[in-house]
């Protein structure tokens, strides 16, 4: 298991300097884009197969593995999305945050019973919820890159990493794409987890219910603002990330709650 995770750290740091000096190259020649696609997908085969063996592991849902799952979706639509959108500078935080992640499931340990799902209902409220959580988070990382170039047209400093990002008007047009997607499969998670909160027992899941809703809002709130008066830039950007945090606190932060309580 930490040859497997050793291995899938170091592929992502090399995915992480490469993109670097992909985005730093004015030109990309084909053989290293083609060599950058390969490099990615072997770590995300190789994240792929930890995650299976962490889910396997436990035999269900706890903390470590709902972080590696969330990841390991964001980074599936990132690889499928790269070959159509302009969007591979996104690696550029993804893949940190991604290393990070795995350390963190390596080196935090729990006793509590895994969660188990067998409710049909309950595995597409999962299923939707993790891929709406790749899309926005994938917004959510845009969404930081939108707010720095945002800051670097202020900012007398030139940055050369900077520069080599997509215009501000091809970062937005992407961002809203996704939280677009995303805002549907969050719809849909809502939707099909609300009879199981509404017969049974669930008194526990109020503040991820609370806080998913929060970030339902915030989104649907973005896109009718986007669509009604055409928000942009810094404004966008911070409710985007807005919403991706109610997120994170919804579904990570209330399982590693409970897992410490």
């Amino acid at each position: 298991m930490l040859l497997l995770s050793g291995s899938v750290i170091i592929g992502y740091l090399l995915s992480t300097v490469y993109v670097r000096n992909m985005l730093l190259d004015k030109l990309v020649e084909d053989t290293k884009r083609i060599f950058f696609y390969l490099l990615v997908f072997l770590s995300l085969s190789l994240f792929g197969l930890y995650t299976l063996n962490l889910v396997n592991q436990v035999n269900g849902f706890n903390f470590n593995t709902s972080l590696s799952l969330t990841l390991l979706t964001i980074n599936a639509l990132f690889f499928i999305f790269m070959f159509k959108k302009p969007i591979y500078h996104l690696g550029l935080i993804l893949f940190p945050i991604t290393v990070l992640i795995i350390v963190i499931t390596i080196f935090y340990k729990t006793d509590n019973t895994p969660a188990e799902f067998s409710n049909k209902n309950l595995q597409i409220h999962i299923l939707s919820s993790f891929i709406s959580y790749g899309f926005l988070g994938l917004a959510g990382l845009e969404a930081i890159l939108l707010s720095r170039q945002e800051k670097k047209l202020r900012d007398v400093k030139d940055s050369s990493l900077a520069i080599s990002l997509p215009p501000i008007e091809v970062m937005e047009k992407i961002m809203f794409e996704l939280i677009v997607i995303g805002f549907v499969l969050l719809t849909i998670s809502l939707l099909s987890g609300a009879p199981f909160i509404l017969t049974g027992n669930t008194g526990f899941l109020m503040h991820k219910v609370v806080f998913s809703v929060v970030a339902w809002i915030t989104f649907g709130y973005l896109l009718f603002k986007r669509f009604s008066s055409g928000v942009r830039g810094i404004k966008a950007a911070h409710l985007t990330l807005s919403g991706i945090t109610f997120l994170l606190v919804a579904y990570l932060g209330t399982r590693l709650l409970f897992e410490l309580i």
